[in-house]
């Protein structure tokens, strides 16, 4: 008589765990459809946006990256030619 209550308990409890694992996978199932929903919104929301003014405000960085590179290039240029200076100084002075 004990195996038999033995094997209704093992019997049991296989039943509640797969009753937990049901359970678990439809709220894993829920999950997803939420997950798909905002991923459909966001694609349309993405669709319907305009881009004309994201691509000006990237244009404009770019813009302004440029000239910041160009002030920095002339000013290297600047140093270039001061070194160039000072080192022809020096060997004129070395040369007295």
């Amino acid at each position: 008589m004990a195996g038999g209550m033995l094997e209704t308990a093992l019997l049991g409890a296989v039943v509640v765990l797969l009753l937990l694992v049901v359970a678990l996978m439809a709220s894993i199932a829920a999950q997803l459809r939420g997950l798909r929903r905002e991923a459909e919104m966001s694609r349309g929301q993405l669709m319907k946006m305009d881009w004309s003014q994201l691509l000006h405000n990237g244009i404009q960085h770019l813009r302004e990256a440029r000239e910041a590179l160009d002030t920095i290039d002339k000013r290297l240029q600047k140093l270039e030619a001061l070194e160039k200076v000072q080192i022809s100084h020096i060997n004129l002075r070395a040369g007295r």
